[in-house]
């Protein structure tokens, strides 16, 4: 008896499977896709509040499966923020800002938690969640008024700008909503929080000293944590996949005026 109920139970699963197999069989090769939105700074000037800005984008992935892809990511953003829009008198004193001009380039392993296959009439959307690791490089430096950093040249100081050093890596965690709204055509919502191992995006860490005797009471920024930055964004993307079987979108035929009032 033990036996007959097991086999039955393989012989279930089997089919079902390669009914699957049958009426969803696909080749994904891949996904490119643009996207815009904002983003945000956090770090040691105004750190009780967000200031956005915004940021463009653009991604290729490799799909590996219909649920792991490798997705190269490239996002430009400018990162701001300003002392005299803080609440906390600490800050207000110190009265430091910076504003910069950033791109970040990062390599994310992609993971969808359902079976998603654009152009399918059933796996129409799935919710995914990404990390990996990137590099953020600041390529134009707008403002840096800060009274606590050390700088070397008598240039930086009389204009107020200094320069970034050290390799500036990111460790983007990102989770997002994907929804096949055309063919192969899709439209998608994420956001994407970003670790880096630096504390000088906004030129100040928790070793900076004063500058000069303008700034006798030698602010300085936190030192608990490196800086960060945050993003939110809407995009649409195109996919690479064949679909083959009954679950192939087949759009349906219009039928003429003429055809309409036609006796049979």
């Amino acid at each position: 008896m033990f036996k007959s109920v097991l086999f039955l139970l393989v012989f279930l699963c089997c089919s079902q499977f390669v009914m699957a197999q049958h009426t969803e069989l696909s080749e994904n090769k891949g996904e490119v896709g643009l996207l815009m939105g904002l983003a945000s700074y956090q770090g040691d000037i105004a750190p009780d509040v967000q200031v956005y800005y915004r940021n463009y984008g653009a991604f290729a992935k490799k799909q590996l499966n219909s649920y792991v892809g490798v997705r190269l990511n490239v996002e430009m953003q400018k990162l701001a923020s300003h002392d005299m829009l803080s609440l906390d008198p600490y800050a207000l004193l110190r009265n430091a800002n910076f504003q910069i001009n950033t791109i970040e380039a990062s390599v994310m392993g992609e993971f969808n938690f359902l079976n998603f296959i654009a152009g399918s009439r059933n796996k129409k959307f799935t919710p995914y969640l990404g990390f990996g690791v990137g590099y953020l490089h600041i390529f134009d430096t707008i403002r840096n008024n800060n009274t606590s950093v050390v700088v070397i040249s008598t240039d930086d100081v009389l204009s107020g700008k200094q320069k970034q050093s050290g390799l500036n890596l990111t460790l983007p965690l990102n989770l997002g909503f994907k929804f096949n709204v055309y063919r192969k055509f899709n439209i998608f919502a994420e956001a994407t929080y970003r670790y880096t191992t630096t504390d000088k995006l906004d030129f100040i860490d928790g070793n900076a000293t004063p500058m000069t005797t303008a700034a006798p009471l030698g602010y300085q920024g936190s030192m608990s944590s490196n800086d960060r930055f945050f993003s939110a964004k809407l995009g649409i993307s195109y996919a690479f996949n064949n679909i083959y079987g009954i679950a192939e979108y087949k759009p349906k035929k219009s039928i003429g005026l003429f055809n309409r009032f036609k006796r049979k």
